[in-house]
C-alpha cells in the first residue's frame, strides 16, 4: 500500500506522549468486577506471575513517557494510522452518502500502555478497542509489533485490516 504523502485523517487524537496513570489494585477494571476476572483468570489456570509483570509495566505508562519526543518509527506508524483511517472515512462518507444518509465518524485515540475511556480504564493487554460510550477507537500501536511478531502478520494490509475492523464496530 502506498500511503507517504496521502491525506491524514483529522479524527486522531495521539495520547502516545502522555504519562500514563499506575493502576491501583484492580484499577484497571474497578474494585470488585476486577477481583472476579483476577479469581476466574487464576481459577483457569492463568499464571500469578504475569500478573504482576503486566502490572510493571503497564504502571510504567509505556514506552513514550510525558516530554519526550517519539522516535521516527512512532511518528510513521501515527501517520499511517492517520492515512488508514482518512482511507476509511471517505469510503463509508461515500457509501453513506450514496444511502441518503450522514457518516459520524468515529475518533481514532493513540494510546501507549494504558488509557482512560468512556468505557473504563484498558490496557494495552486488551488490544485496540472501540468504546461506544465516546464513539473512539482505541489503538496501542505495540498491538501491530506483537501482532507482526506472534502472529506472522506481516504488511500494512493486516494492520489496516485491524484498523478498518475497530472502526466498524
Amino acid at each position: 500500500m502506498r500511503w507517504q504523502g496521502r491525506r491524514q485523517s483529522g479524527n486522531v487524537v495521539d495520547r502516545r506522549r502522555s504519562a500514563g496513570r499506575r493502576l491501583a489494585i484492580g484499577g484497571g477494571i474497578g474494585g470488585v468486577g476486577g477481583l472476579v476476572i483476577l479469581v476466574l483468570y487464576l481459577l483457569l489456570g492463568g499464571n500469578p506471575s504475569e500478573i504482576t509483570q503486566n502490572l510493571q509495566v503497564e504502571g510504567s505508562g509505556g514506552s513514550a513517557q510525558a516530554g519526550q519526543p517519539l522516535s521516527e518509527k512512532d511518528q510513521e506508524l501515527g501517520e499511517f494510522v492517520s492515512v488508514v483511517l482518512a482511507d476509511i472515512e471517505d469510503v463509508w462518507n461515500e457509501q453513506f452518502r450514496q444511502s441518503g444518509k450522514e457518516y459520524r465518524e468515529p475518533r481514532l485515540v493513540l494510546f501507549s500502555g494504558q488509557v482512560d475511556s468512556a468505557c473504563g480504564y484498558n490496557s494495552a493487554a486488551v488490544g485496540p478497542f472501540y468504546c461506544p460510550g465516546d464513539e473512539n477507537v482505541y489503538l496501542d500501536l505495540s498491538f501491530f509489533e506483537d501482532m507482526q511478531r506472534e502472529l506472522d502478520a506481516p504488511g500494512d494490509f493486516a494492520l489496516a485490516y485491524v484498523i478498518a475492523h475497530e472502526v466498524g464496530h
